[in-house]
């Protein structure tokens, strides 16, 4: 569940908005001025996202190490369109 909160009202019930996303997996978007400006999220979520974000930096380094003389800017563009594409399989 995805919940909008102002910025002024998240500052007000910042431990209620902890709460219900540590025990009730609630994902908060705080909104400044009519934008999302921050994400609160469990922190499951948060170590998931900093571990695949990691194992594809691994990954293109990889990549870029096994073809040097590759342009970097391709490699990142194809690893992209790869993970794209195994998303695409996840999710179907």
């Amino acid at each position: 569940m995805e919940r909008r909160l102002g910025i002024t009202e998240a500052r007000k019930k910042l431990a209620s908005i902890v709460d219900r996303v540590r025990y009730q997996g609630e994902n908060i978007i705080i909104v400044r001025r009519g934008q999302a400006a921050a994400a609160v999220v469990p922190m499951d979520v948060y170590r998931r996202w900093k571990r695949e974000r990691e194992e594809l930096f691994k990954a293109i380094r990889g990549i870029q190490a096994a073809n040097p003389s590759a342009d970097p800017d391709q490699v990142l563009q194809e690893v992209l369109e790869a993970q794209q594409a195994v998303r695409q399989t996840t999710t179907e």
